[in-house]
């Protein structure tokens, strides 16, 4: 009798559906009517119901688990116990891969680990767990951008440019009025360019400084301010210049090394150039004339953010 109260204090069910199978056939069960009023029929389904709550009490216990060893790891993390920090954080994850911030965390705290350029084999697996901890969480929040960052950062400094752009332009996806990630892609691009002991394509050189300016126009439309973009602006722009000149000597390699010369000098090289290529010899000027209009406008207003900043004793947000 008390187990029909029980069952009358549940409520009433109208319909069950079980399938169950046999030789691979599934079969309904629409348990209605002489099936819901019979003992039996209560007994298993009491026993179904309390299975269940044992399955979801089990579940519960390793949910407050991976919070706990969530919450340790932050606490070591935060006394810049990373390592410890780790275990505590892949703990959390091995108990409840759906705790997204204990993902986060482990990928953070692999990259506090990680020291910027380090050559060692241990230092780079430290880098690459970040990075993969990291994939793990844009796997389940494509658009997390902590993640979208640190990927970026850590390719940046591991000196992989060509991902770290990657992410950087994912950052501008997701960020359009942060002038941050413009910026970046404009620095890597440039870095690529300048790479005398890896260099490139002369085209490929010019997609990249084309590609550059746009980005750099874009971080100071967002920031007009933002003078270190223009002193990036400057150095393409004499990329865009050096163009002219590795086209020239790409088709006549025995001009190398005058032009290599004659770069100690730029009256020189001016003169180089006038020489050799006389009908591109004032584009290459209005690029280098942009150059310099693009370094005054950085130290400008360099001078200016820097004054008002000491007036007010704030800080220069536009670096």
């Amino acid at each position: 009798m008390r187990l029909l109260q029980v069952m009358d204090v549940l409520g009433p069910i109208s319909t069950w559906a079980f399938c169950l199978a046999i030789d691979s056939t599934c079969v309904n069960i629409n348990i209605t009517g002489a099936w819901r009023n019979s003992m039996k029929f209560r007994c298993k389904l009491m026993a179904w119901i309390l299975a269940l709550l044992a399955i979801s009490g089990l579940e519960g216990c390793t949910k407050l688990r991976a919070r706990d060893e969530l919450n340790k790891g932050v606490r070591s993390f935060k006394d810049a116990k990373y390592e410890t920090a780790v275990e505590h954080f892949k703990s959390a994850v091995d108990l409840d891969p759906d705790l997204l911030n204990a993902h986060l965390y482990l990928a953070t705290a692999y990259a506090a680990q990680y020291v910027p350029g380090g050559e060692s084999e241990e230092n780079k697996k430290i880098g690459e767990d970040a990075i993969n901890a990291f994939e793990v969480v844009l796997q389940k929040d494509p658009k997390n951008l902590g993640s979208v960052k640190g990927i970026a950062g850590i390719y940046f400094q591991m000196k992989q440019l060509d991902k770290a752009k990657e992410y950087y332009m994912k950052t501008a996806e997701l960020e359009p009025n942060n002038p941050e990630p413009y910026y970046s892609v404009g620095l890597v691009n440039w870095m690529v360019c300048y790479d005398k002991q890896n260099p490139i394509p002369v085209a490929r050189k010019a997609e990249l400084v084309e590609e550059g300016l746009k980005y750099l126009d874009k971080a100071v439309e967002v920031q007009p301010n933002y003078y270190n973009a223009y002193f990036y602006v400057n150095l393409l722009y004499r990329q865009k210049a050096q163009v002219i000149i590795d086209e020239v000597v790409e088709k006549n390699p025995k001009l190398k090394d005058q032009f290599t010369m004659a770069a100690l000098d730029p009256r020189s090289l001016d003169g180089l150039v006038k020489k050799n290529i006389p009908g591109q010899f004032a584009e290459y000027e209005g690029y280098l004339k942009k150059a310099d209009d693009s370094f005054d406008k950085a130290m400008a207003i360099k001078k200016q953010v820097e004054s008002k900043a000491e007036t007010k004793g704030g800080i220069d947000s536009s670096k």
